[in-house]
């Protein structure tokens, strides 16, 4: 099986991604995220702006987060590669939203349909990213706004300390922080990166466990190594200290 298509398996619900995000919720040291990415990617967003998010996955994090933020007037199309996540996004934001199941390398949109598109910590798991920015750049109005949220380096280091099978830098060698606005060169203008600080200061073992099983890497092993490693933390320090980078890239389309 190829990573793409552990990928889409992984993804087929939103359950795997929910133990990511509950970690985050329980121990961020920092828990605006969601209030600071819907401020950066929409606060200056005016009135019956068209708003395309990729990848929207369960829509917790952004929509849920920020209900009372948004603008009756916006029109909000979400779509992901997984029916199952479109399915949970329906739930966060009924009928506020239209909702379409498609990939980013083939939006099924006419040409300059939104001023707004956003691709928020998925662009990492695009098989073909050149494709994906050609027809983000194509269904933008000029001028239209590219959001993408992503890590950065180093991004939880102490979990791939942990562990030589879940490497979390490999996302960021994809489409990082440092890595990504080189690669939005070729299509788009004025990138910028806007950094968030956050850590991550956990006090419970199974949170950490949880986290990791989530990944498509782990083969199903008891994890004692990496239950041992997370509890010596915690009895030395208190907390366990995993270290955060992430931020946004923006652009725009000339």
């Amino acid at each position: 099986m190829s990573e793409i298509d552990n990928v889409e398996e992984q993804y087929a619900t939103d359950a795997n991604l929910n133990a990511r995000i509950e970690l985050h919720r329980r121990f961020s040291t920092n828990p605006t995220w969601g209030r600071w990415l819907f401020e950066q990617e929409l606060g200056g967003v005016p009135v019956e702006a068209r708003i395309l998010e990729i990848g929207c996955g369960p829509a917790t994090t952004l929509w849920g987060a920020n209900l009372e933020r948004i603008d009756p007037t916006w029109q909000i199309t979400l779509v992901d590669f997984s029916a199952g996540m479109v399915d949970s996004a329906r739930e966060v934001l009924g009928d506020r939203a239209e909702y379409a199941v498609a990939n980013a390398e083939a939006l099924p949109f006419a040409d300059e349909s939104f001023d707004v598109v956003l691709a928020n910590h998925m662009l990492y798991h695009v098989a073909d990213r050149p494709a994906a920015f050609a027809e983000i750049r194509r269904v933008l109005v000029p001028g239209g706004l590219f959001h993408a949220a992503t890590n950065g380096d180093g991004h939880m280091r102490e979990l791939g300390a942990l562990t030589d099978w879940w490497p979390p830098e490999t996302h960021t060698r994809e489409f990082g922080l440092e890595s990504g606005p080189a690669q939005l060169e070729e299509f788009f203008v004025d990138i910028r990166v806007e950094r968030f600080d956050d850590n991550l200061a956990v006090t419970e073992v199974e949170p950490v466990l949880a986290y990791l099983r989530s990944s498509w890497r782990w083969d199903g092993h008891d994890l004692a190594v990496e239950r041992a490693g997370v509890e010596e933390g915690i009895a030395r320090d208190g907390v366990f200290l995993i270290h955060k980078s992430q931020g946004l890239i923006s652009a725009r389309k000339p």
